[in-house]
């Protein structure tokens, strides 16, 4: 059985994320449940049902839960006030501890409840998806969304530690799975062309076990490098953004849709569409352009624009967190494995790219 552990490091704190194979059954062992008043394990109905008596077994007896609906529909204020209303009534005071067990709208979701209940209480993840052990767990963005905008509320809060069973993603459906490969891959894209290469050289469903714990280390590994450096995304944390200005457009679209698109499939729409931009522009070739789009194909993940209108996404990307000044802010290429932030770019262009991506087969 491997296991690794990366250490954040910031000046006041740090915490562990430790990875490996059955971990959730040894919590015990890693947290001293006795130093906390109240123990209170957030989660979603699916978790729930694939693994309610391994988590029961794990945390102090008789644990009380909430349970959530699954999915990106469930991160909002309605569910934050059934979660502060719970933490209430259950009597949690500010020496209590969250347990988030599930994905990214669970962590979310579950940090921003943990990071405002009485100014803020101790909370820890234990993330059940690729993308939410390799993103959402690792970094302490915590929010929900707000008048149809992902993310719009939120805040930096550092969890206590990080568990990542990969004995969890048994139970994942493989569309999530494979979701979760589009961070994956554009963490390559940003930082390291030899991890890109890596993780693209065979389909995600390809990889053993013991390939998929050394992808997930080297993922967080590089998203905490950034996250010490820049923990409230004000430089380079930025650069974790590529391929989310028009990825998280098209997926809060989507959302309002019989047909939603899963984080991770927006994304890579959004990276394939942010490489031509960048290609227009001057700053990247055609040919990476088309390496891009034909890896992430082959993953088996979307990159081609669903149809909706240019002028719908355009008006989603005016309202994105990450602009300033009244400019859509892109994080964009200059080669495989090199990013740079902060470039605005021509409406136009924007709109050219947008119809490029739509039209293609």
């Amino acid at each position: 059985m491997k296991r690794v552990t990366i250490t954040i490091k910031k000046p006041q704190e740090s915490y562990d994320i430790v990875i490996g194979n059955d971990l959730i059954k040894d919590l015990k062992k890693y947290i001293k449940f006795s130093e906390y008043t109240k123990v209170v394990l957030i989660t979603d109905d699916n978790v729930w049902r694939s693994w309610q008596q391994v988590i029961e077994t794990a945390l102090p007896l008789n644990t009380p839960h909430i349970i959530l609906p699954p999915g990106e529909q469930a991160k909002n204020i309605d569910s934050l006030q059934i979660i502060w209303k719970k933490l209430l009534d259950i009597g949690c005071d500010r020496k209590s501890l969250i347990i988030n067990f599930g994905g990214g709208v669970i962590g979310d979701i579950g940090g921003f409840a943990a990071s405002t209940y009485m100014r803020g209480i101790d909370f820890i993840n234990i993330p059940s998806t690729l993308l939410s052990q390799i993103d959402a767990s690792v970094g302490g963005k915590t929010g929900f969304d707000f008048v149809g905008i992902k993310n719009l509320i939120g805040t930096f809060n550092q969890p206590n530690a990080v568990f990542i069973d990969v004995q969890t993603l048994t139970t994942l459906p493989k569309r999530e799975f494979i979701s979760g490969f589009a961070e994956i891959i554009k963490t390559g894209l940003i930082f390291d062309k030899d991890f890109f290469e890596t993780v693209t050289s065979k389909n995600p469903s390809e990889f053993s076990e013991s390939e998929l714990i050394k992808i997930i280390e080297k993922s967080c590994d590089l998203k905490s490098t950034i996250v010490q450096m820049d923990e409230k995304e004000n430089g380079k944390r930025k650069l974790l953004n590529f391929g989310h200005t028009i990825g998280h457009a098209i997926e809060s679209i989507s959302l309002e849709t019989d047909k939603p698109l899963l984080h991770g499939e927006a994304v890579s729409i959004g990276m394939v569409a942010e490489a031509k931009i960048a290609k227009e522009i001057g700053l990247f070739t055609q040919e990476e352009a088309t390496i891009i789009k034909e890896k992430l194909q082959n993953a088996g993940l979307p990159i081609t624009l669903p149809n909706f209108s240019t002028e719908s996404i355009i008006k989603k990307m005016k309202s994105d967190k990450k602009n300033s000044g009244g400019h859509i802010n892109f994080t964009l290429l200059k080669k495989i494995g090199d990013a740079i932030i902060n470039q605005t770019v021509d409406e136009e262009v924007i709109k050219k790219i947008l119809n490029n991506v739509s039209m293609e087969q």
